[in-house]
């Protein structure tokens, strides 16, 4: 279930997260994307914050998420979509993202997953 907290910048997580996965002894990588590396964020002069996506190493699929920052509250969705339909990090960086939109933090954060951020600042 997401949650959205309606603050500047915005708020927004879903799934498992990082302390939880910890606690419960899981094999897990996490990947963190500023927001100053998006084109999007920068011309709304919005570029605080940032993008937390939460692999299971076993299944590799994705299993949480947390976006501080621009349009975390549309966002999230796309996360939401991703846990639910159990997509990996590779499903994901083989998702066309319009440019230049905030939602290309995604795509990054799934790249960090995997061979690296291609933007990060």
């Amino acid at each position: 279930m997401p949650n959205v907290i309606f603050t500047s910048p915005e708020i927004a997580s879903v799934g498992i997260l990082e302390d939880q996965c910890k606690r419960e002894g899981m094999d897990f990588s996490v990947s963190k994307v500023s927001f100053s590396s998006n084109g999007k964020a920068l011309t709304m002069n919005e570029s605080e914050g940032f993008i937390k996506l939460i692999k299971d190493n076993v299944t590799q699929k994705i299993v949480g998420g947390s976006i501080i920052g621009p349009d975390a509250s549309s966002l999230i969705s796309s996360l939401t979509l991703a846990i639910a339909n159990e997509l990996t990090e590779q499903q994901i960086t083989q998702t066309v993202f319009a440019h230049p939109t905030t939602g290309e933090v995604i795509h990054e954060a799934a790249f960090g997953l995997s061979i690296g951020a291609l933007h990060q600042a």
